[in-house]
């Protein structure tokens, strides 16, 4: 990651029903397909717990909190893809924000 100092890190946690979960995998993967496509992203991955693989972890690094929100947010594909996905959940996404504190 380039420019660390800068960089706003968001963390969302999913708890997926279980029989959704690969449905939620295809579609997050195409997901990330286009955000990786963002200039502003400087890293997305997405992780599966290995004890409970219903339990989904996304790690997001953007340029700055302001262009996320402002900006990547608003992009068209996010609508559509969370109109899908939200009734895979089993409960409300947690998110957390963060920021590098060493360089």
């Amino acid at each position: 990651m380039s420019n660390r100092e800068a960089a706003y890190v968001l963390t969302v946690q999913l708890r997926i029903k279980p029989h959704c979960v690969e449905d939620f995998a295809r579609e997050l993967s195409a997901l990330r397909r286009v955000i990786e496509q963002e200039p502003d992203c400087l890293y997305f991955d997405a992780l599966q717990n290995m004890e409970h693989p219903h339990t989904i972890l996304l790690v997001e690094a953007w340029t700055s909190r302001d262009y996320f929100e402002q900006v990547q947010l608003k992009r068209p594909y996010y609508a559509p893809y969370l109109e899908r996905v939200r009734p895979m959940w089993a409960q409300e996404r947690k998110q957390r924000h963060w920021h590098a504190i060493t360089a």
